[in-house]
């Protein structure tokens, strides 16, 4: 994070030097972007936001219950803004997935605190377009680390690639030796083999 945030402020550093008329917004934004790294590393803004997370969820429970309350049995279960998936559930269901991922689910649903949150949440992942997009995206391996070390092997991927190929070019030419000495050479082995017992 903090090797992005500086990427960032060297980026907006250059678009200051570049648009001296802008020069302001730009120093205002950097300020921003080192309040938040800041942010990142204190407990008691990390605890604060959490507990804002449990109010916000807490109503989240109350209108899903509200929902489920107002809807005849036998009729589809409502969303969060009524009968249809809106954009209040996009925005709902991307953020309930990414607390599952951060391993936040059973501290914030889980264990029957928040049943109707829990089934929404289920319900969600059932939903074909929210699999196709996010499906994939449930463990921090497969959506942060491997695509951080495929786009690092891109960006180096001529220096790897030349080293792969000269390390496989030595070993290959190493077996051939070995190969070819073993065969001109039998007794070599047996001989190395029992000095190798003597001691």
């Amino acid at each position: 994070v903090s090797g992005q945030i500086s990427n960032t402020e060297s980026e907006l550093k250059k678009l200051a030097e570049e648009n001296p008329d802008l020069q302001d917004a730009y120093i205002a934004k950097q300020k921003r972007l080192k309040s938040k790294l800041l942010d990142h590393d204190n407990i008691k803004y990390l605890k604060k936001i959490l507990d804002e997370l449990e109010k916000v969820l807490d109503q989240v429970e109350t209108e899903l219950q509200r929902r489920n309350e107002e809807t005849p049995e036998g009729e589809n279960e409502p969303w969060l803004c009524g009968d249809f998936f809106s954009l209040a559930d996009v925005s709902l269901a991307v953020t309930l997935h990414r607390l599952k991922f951060l391993g936040l689910a059973r501290r914030n649903w889980g264990n029957g605190k928040r049943p109707n949150l829990e089934a929404y949440y289920e319900r969600v992942l059932k939903r074909k377009a929210f699999y196709k997009v996010l499906g994939h995206v449930n463990n921090i391996l497969i959506s942060a680390v491997l695509p951080t070390a495929f786009r690092v092997a891109k960006k180096r991927a001529p220096r790897v690639l030349c080293t792969t190929l000269l390390v496989s070019m030595l070993a290959g030419m190493g077996y051939l030796a070995f190969v070819c000495l073993r065969k001109k050479f039998p007794n070599m082995t047996l001989l190395i083999r029992t000095r190798q017992n003597c001691f």
